[in-house]
């Protein structure tokens, strides 16, 4: 019942911010407005539940209230709500099917039914999970639950993870225990199946935290919740919840060994919102999936303070490593200090999280887990882009050092990779895109081998393509076509290639903007090989120009194919290009 009052208590308030946001001809903060009567009841009696719910000490040290008290005054920020960061954990609903963002949509015979409630059985189809026979999964929607059955037992699915563009999907499960007061686990699990959209195919995932080496399920009738944590490695709590959460509370271990994360109570959200759910079992919905506050800072002080803009972060006023450590925080492939405990930056000794604004510099609270290709430099595994952007001279430029938001928009998804719209340049306004190199000509205009583009021409690109066209073309060596399905002379197919790969779903672009040469395929055959930005981009799997045929496969890079065509590539890209003359010793 008490959270019902702060929730009506909070929507008063809102509307309150919202009214005086719309008075006209008040320039003042609206913290030093002059509120009146009824207006300083509800704050006060906000204030009054506040500290109910939290205590004292727990609102001084700041509390993370959910991004529905932010959208209240900040509606121009509303977009947010379509982005990935937004719609990445949900709980599965019937109502939501197929639903990009807020159902399951995993459907892999395209029939226009979600593969859960169609009842799909892995046991009576030719699958990856042919080995796992008579115990391969069986999904299932029962009573309105989406379940996981795998031998004897069902796994109820909390919640969903991914599912957005053409990425993956993947499900999150309790397990049943046989001491458990609930029934099930505490912690919460990676099912052993995921579904990739761009290929609609399934594909086991981590099988060997299910299944004993003769592939017969390991959790059976009468598992325990110390078996279940001795077993089960795979917890999202331990491995992923810190960046996929808004604000922790605390972190610890039960005393059978599983994970207890308490995370900050939804006080503010609506009740059919699937973005909205019951991670930790207590009965309450949680801040779950990341919100404004994940990159402004906890809200609390900023919200009881009337909206004072000092009591909270705004990353465009932070100095260029500020700002891109309130990005890197998460995207990044990295452990807790110093026991290594958790995979994101936490230090596991004090249970303390990093936030925008804690006073403390992001490299305290961390230890790089990056997972590369054997030239030392290129990523393999998905994820690492912080890392790759410092392994780049963007952010370390003197004459313009180069912010993640600068080409990414936090909160407008109307562009693939929330790529922004427009930039202003130099006093200019550039109307912006990826697919056709307005975002990086927007910058690179008049400079180097685009000097004779200026950023007038840019922002005027339709009408000036044909200047344009042949100057980037000069310089690529390919026609210019960057928009269309080929991308030829697109800037990010060469400087940004898909070379890390995540359960073979698809690529993730790298962020150290250096094209990676065919020589570097050659010279690391016998550690595997490795991908090139050339192979990768077109010459794999989009055009068979030499006769050697086609290679989508993006993990294995030392067969004849990839041997052929890097040789081949070479010819125009390597120590004695026609095109490009590389020096792997310099880096070039």
């Amino acid at each position: 019942m008490r959270y019902k009052t702060i929730i009506i208590f909070t929507l008063a308030l809102a509307i309150s911010f919202s009214i005086a946001l719309a008075r006209p001809n008040n320039n003042a903060p609206i913290y030093s407005r002059s509120w009146n009567k009824k207006t300083v009841r509800i704050v006060n009696s906000l204030r009054t539940k506040l500290f109910e719910t939290y205590g004292i000490k727990g609102l001084e040290e700041k509390v993370f209230v959910g991004s529905e008290f932010c959208l209240a005054c900040h509606q121009d920020k509303a977009g947010w709500r379509k982005t990935k960061h937004s719609m990445t954990l949900r709980k599965p609903m019937e109502k939501y099917s197929l639903v990009m963002g807020w159902g399951v949509i995993a459907d892999y015979d395209q029939n226009g039914v979600d593969d859960f409630e169609q009842g799909l059985n892995f046991n009576e189809i030719s699958s990856a999970f042919d080995a796992f026979k008579p115990n391969a999964p069986i999904l299932s929607v029962k009573n309105g639950q989406y379940t996981i059955t795998i031998g004897d037992l069902d796994y109820p699915v909390v919640f969903v993870n991914g599912g957005i563009g053409k990425w993956r999907e993947r499900y999150c499960v309790r397990i049943p225990a046989v001491d458990s007061p609930t029934g099930y686990s505490k912690d919460v699990y990676f099912a052993p199946i995921q579904y990739n959209l761009r290929t609609h195919q399934w594909v086991p995932y981590k099988t060997k935290l299910w299944y004993t080496q003769d592939n017969k399920p390991k959790f059976e009738n009468g598992t325990t919740l110390e078996e279940i944590a001795s077993k089960a490695k795979a917890t999202f709590t331990k491995n992923c919840i810190g960046c996929h959460t808004t604000g922790i509370r605390s972190l610890s271990k039960w005393d059978d060994g599983e994970w207890k994360y308490t995370p900050y109570v939804a006080v503010l959200y609506n009740e059919d919102d699937p973005h909205y759910f019951d991670y930790n079992g207590d009965g309450l919905k949680d801040l779950v999936g990341v919100g404004c506050e994940d990159c402004h800072g906890p809200g609390s002080q900023h919200i009881l303070g009337g909206g004072d803009p000092t009591k909270i972060v705004n990353p465009a006023k932070l100095s260029v490593d500020e700002a891109n450590a309130v990005c890197g925080h998460c995207h990044n492939r990295q452990r807790s200090v110093p026991n290594k405990t958790f995979g994101w930056p936490y230090h596991d000794d004090t249970d303390t999280q990093w936030y925008p604004g804690n006073g403390f510099p992001l490299s305290d609270f961390y230890v790089n887990a990056n997972e590369l290709w054997p030239d030392g430099e290129t990523s393999y595994e998905h994820n690492q882009h912080y890392a790759e952007f410092y392994r780049s001279d963007k952010p370390t430029n003197p004459d313009q050092p180069l912010r993640c938001f600068d080409c990414h928009d936090p909160h407008d998804p109307t562009n693939k990779h929330q790529i922004r719209t427009s930039l202003n340049v130099d006093g200019i306004t550039i109307p912006t895109k990826n697919d056709n190199d307005t975002l990086c000509l927007a910058c690179h205009a008049g400079h180097g081998d685009f000097k004779d583009i200026t950023k007038e021409m840019v922002a005027d690109y339709d009408n000036n393509v044909n200047i344009i066209g042949p100057i980037v073309s000069a310089h690529t060596h390919h026609p210019y076509a960057p928009d269309r399905i080929m991308g030829l002379s697109r800037c990010s197919l060469c400087h940004m290639p898909s070379v890390a790969n995540a359960q073979r779903a698809s690529g993730h672009v790298s962020h150290t903007f250096k094209v990676v040469p065919p020589e570097k395929t050659l010279k690391y055959l016998e550690e595997g090989g490795m991908p090139n930005a050339c192979a990768v981009s077109c010459h794999s799997r989009k055009v068979n120009l030499w006769g050697f045929g086609l290679d989508p496969d993006m993990l294995e890079w030392n067969e004849d194919f990839d041997v052929d065509t890097a040789t081949k590539l070479m010819e125009y890209y390597g120590p004695d290009g026609i095109w490009w003359q590389t020096d792997l010793q310099s880096g070039h």
